[in-house]
């Protein structure tokens, strides 16, 4: 048995994408509870959750960074497939890849210029306003979060490319006009 086989890869990948969006899931849930919290407190006249503005605004670029390779991975990406309807399978796929390589290039922008933010806070030392946490690490783990999508869309234009070399486009989960 091959345990290296492109079907084990991609439940690997698989696995990788999900588990980052849960965590994101998981990390929006954790910030909508302390955000209301934070508002019965200040409805009964208890003080706020000290720093809850600064723990909000480094929680919420990882959060929203971590759904990023899953929708990658799983084709949720703005697309319009009428064209490609229109002018038939083969025609289809090539405008597949014509999308996952501006995908592909957006995210590498978007990386490399989240890792330049990076740089820049840490020369800086940037911190939060109130709790004066630095910031440049939660920008290193967007950037590597970053990152991650220009591997997961460097797959995924693979697996267009593929689709295109046999003339039939990519199957996506989440199959819409």
């Amino acid at each position: 048995m091959n345990d290296h086989s492109p079907h084990t890869n991609t439940n690997i990948l698989d696995r990788a994408v999900d588990t980052m969006a849960i965590i994101g899931f998981a990390g929006l849930v954790i910030i909508a509870f302390m955000t209301v919290v934070d508002v019965c407190l200040r409805y009964l006249s208890i003080p706020r959750i000290p720093g809850l503005n600064d723990i909000e605004e480094v929680a919420f670029a990882i959060v929203i960074a971590s759904c990023f390779p899953a929708g990658l991975k799983k084709g949720n990406a703005v697309t319009v497939r009428v064209l490609g309807k229109i002018l038939g399978p083969r025609a289809h796929s090539y405008l597949d890849v014509i999308g996952a390589v501006f995908m592909l290039s957006f995210f590498f922008l978007v990386a490399f210029e989240f890792i330049s933010f990076t740089i820049s806070y840490t020369a800086d030392s940037r911190t939060t306003s109130t709790l004066e946490w630095p910031i440049a690490p939660v920008w290193t783990i967007v950037s590597l979060i970053m990152i991650a999508c220009v591997c997961v869309q460097t797959w995924v234009l693979g697996q267009t490319l593929k689709a295109a070399a046999s003339g039939t486009p990519v199957e996506h989960e989440a199959e819409s006009l």
